[in-house]
Parts: C-alpha cells; structure tokens; sequence
C-alpha cells in the first residue's frame, strides 16, 4: 500500500472513534421557578369570585395577569392585587349579601320596610299606648337592620356589627322563635357551634333580662348578649375556622389559628386575615 493512502486510511479511522461522556456526580439542574401562566390567570379568577362573587372583567384581569406576571408573583405583586380586590365596591355588598343568606334566610330587603311601616302604623294608634315601648324598640332595631347596607359598605360599621344587626331585629326573631332557639342560632351563626348547657342557660337568663355571665362578661340584656357573643375570643376563632373552610376547604392548623385570631381580635381587621390566606402558595396552587 502506498504511504500516502495509508496515512489517509489511518486518519479516516482515527476520526470515527467514539467519544465517551464524562459523568459528574451530584449534577443537580437547578429549580425551575418560572410561573406558568395559567397558574396565574386561574388565582385571578378564584380570588374574584370567592371574595366578589363575579369573575374579573377583561380590563381587570388583563392588568392583573401582567403585574403578577412580571413580579412572577412575589409577595409585593400579591398584596397588591389583593389590594385591588378589597378596594372594589363589590367587595362590602358581597360580604352583606353572604351574612344575609346566613342569618335572614336572605329575606328581601323590602321586608325591612314593611315591618318598619307596619309598626309606625301601630305606633299612630292610641289603642295600643301600653305596647307603645315594644313598638318603638321593634321599629328602631327594623331602621337599624335597614341602615345596615349603606353603614357597612361605606365603612361606617365593621363585619361584627353588622351581624349583630342582623341579629337583633323582629325578623331574625321570628326565623329563630322563642328565646332558647336564639341563644342556640345566634351560637351556631356567630361562634360556630352549639352552646353549652351552662352556656345556652346563661344566655336564656341574659336575654330574658336576668344578670348572667357568659364567657366570664356579665350582661342583662339582648343587646349586651350579642355583644358579648361578637367580642369574644371564640367568635374570633370561628370566624378564621370559617374563612379557612371558605378557600382553602380545610381546618387551620394551630399556628395559624393562633395567627388568625390574634390579628383579628387585635385590629378588627376581618380582610387582613383573608388577606393573609389568599396570599399563600396553598392558595395559589404553587409549591
């Protein structure tokens, strides 16, 4: 074989070997952290209609998508669209029309004005001079129930008078009747369970207008029960339990129980401790 043809069959042969791959150990690809944009556009859509009851409109979920979206959802981007959420009119209304489902079967808002119309009819009736008393303070409680709306939703009165409003009127006493059905509904409503023995008497007597002691604070009346009820540490607690249900389907853990409940009770803040829950990865659907 000529050198030359050979030196070209040796070079040939040479460049067909088969390299072999090095391995590194613990070659580790690194997180990746990018979130994807359903993700996103799903937590949008969650957040509206469980804190709204609507979905956004197209000018509020385009802006939302893009800021989450830059900040890929860091913790200034979610508190800031939550900020958005809270500050919509419809927030208040929605939060209304929820206890009223709750707490009046979500009687028609005209009934209030019907009532409030029948007895100023009674109170202009001289036969009835001796329930004159019981007239005036069904109609004052009616006109209390009826202002509810605008107070609340323009932030003249917070979540707990509010249902103690809705607590206090000639109708929710007429859902609930007799004074041993109220102590039980208003137990179940606001702290979320039955009472006890010890409890349902003590708030019996209360309510009927003998001193008692219920949850170590004395009252006489049914307006010193309710408020009682709605300052106590358990209507807190229940309130988180219940807000916990409502978006995450699941019971809070001690910790954020004890979280919860200390925010509230602290600041009367009822949106800070949705805000709170509504801001997590648990929430978001994220890792």
């Amino acid at each position: 074989m000529r050198p030359l043809l050979l030196f070209i069959l040796v070079c040939l042969l040479g460049s067909c070997k088969k390299e072999e791959l090095a391995t590194v150990s613990n070659n580790i690809p690194p997180p990746d952290y990018t979130i994807e944009p359903v993700v996103v556009e799903n937590y949008i859509n969650r957040t509206y209609i469980l804190t709204l009851g609507r979905e956004p409109d197209e000018t509020e979920f385009t802006n939302a998508r893009q800021s989450l979206l830059n900040a890929q959802l860091d913790s200034t981007s979610r508190q800031a669209f939550l900020q958005d959420v809270f500050s919509d009119p419809s927030y208040l209304s929605a939060v209304y029309n929820q206890n009223k489902i709750d707490l009046l079967n979500n009687i028609d808002t005209s009934e209030f004005t019907n009532w409030i119309n029948i007895f100023q009819f009674l109170l202009l009736d001289t036969t009835n001079q001796a329930s004159w008393p019981y007239l005036q303070l069904e109609t004052n409680r009616l006109i209390d129930l009826r202002n509810a709306y605008s107070d609340f939703t323009s932030g003249a009165i917070a979540v707990d008078e509010l249902q103690r409003r809705m607590c206090n009127n000639y109708l929710y006493d007429q859902i609930n009747m007799g004074v041993a059905n109220f102590v039980i509904s208003t137990f179940q409503h606001l702290i979320n369970r039955n009472p006890t023995g010890s409890e349902q008497q003590n708030g019996i007597n209360m309510v009927g207008g003998i001193n008692a002691i219920l949850f170590l604070q004395a009252g006489s009346t049914k307006d010193e029960y309710l408020d009682i009820l709605t300052h106590a540490n358990n209507y807190f607690e229940s309130q988180v339990v219940l807000l916990y249900h409502k978006f995450l389907n699941r019971e809070p853990d001690t910790d954020e129980m004890v979280k919860g409940t200390l925010k509230y009770s602290s600041t009367g803040d009822y949106t800070a401790v949705q805000r709170d829950i509504l801001s997590t990865n648990e929430f978001i659907g994220i890792q």
